[in-house]
């Protein structure tokens, strides 16, 4: 059985270390970045967002040019 001391030094020693590392604040701050990114994608790519939009006018003017071929060859 481990004395009280023991167990202490033990428990001083982890906690000296866990405050000491950085690798949970690299992990947030990259979290923090991912989160960012996704925003960003988000309000891009959401259905009134830019890119929605310039494609949408894209196809739309393809379809008119498309309607207009088609209905001189065919009309």
């Amino acid at each position: 059985m481990m004395y009280l001391s023991t167990v202490r030094a033990k428990a001083r020693n982890f906690l000296g270390k866990f405050v000491k590392s950085e690798r949970g604040v690299t992990a947030i701050e990259y979290a923090i970045v991912a989160a960012g990114v996704a925003v960003v994608v988000m309000v891009i790519f959401k259905s009134d967002g830019p890119v929605a939009q310039m494609l949408s006018g894209t196809f739309n003017q393809l379809k008119s040019k498309m309607d207009g071929i088609i209905n001189t060859i065919g009309g």
